[in-house]
């Protein structure tokens, strides 16, 4: 695993998440570094470290949600609302943690 997340990764959620949902989110690529998407904040911040600590009950104390997949599905799901969808049906992506953060987000669209 790469100590750092993926650059275009990274600019492609930094593009995607400009709206508050009230959660902090990980997309966590297959063999890579985690990129965290810290939705409290307006706008919400873009990190490949994980936020301060929140009060929701999440395990490690940051998380809420957790999505998984290869790299290019990762790119592809945060590239607008609809492709985010369509990722999670088909099974390209997978989620851990609460769901109901998905249904709050509102991508800007990375491409």
């Amino acid at each position: 695993m790469s100590d750092a997340p993926d650059p275009e990764l990274l600019a492609a959620a930094a593009k995607a998440f400009t709206t508050p949902f009230e959660a902090v989110l990980k997309l966590v690529p297959e063999g890579g570094a985690p990129v965290w998407v810290d939705g409290r904040k307006s706008p919400p911040t873009v990190s490949a470290d994980a936020p301060g600590e929140t009060d929701h009950n999440a395990k490690d104390g940051t998380l809420d949600c957790a999505v998984h997949g290869r790299l290019e599905s990762l790119r592809r799901a945060i590239a607008s609302e609809r492709a985010f969808e369509s990722s999670f049906v088909s099974g390209r992506i997978t989620v851990a943690g609460d769901i109901a953060v998905l249904a709050r987000l509102t991508l800007s669209g990375a491409k």
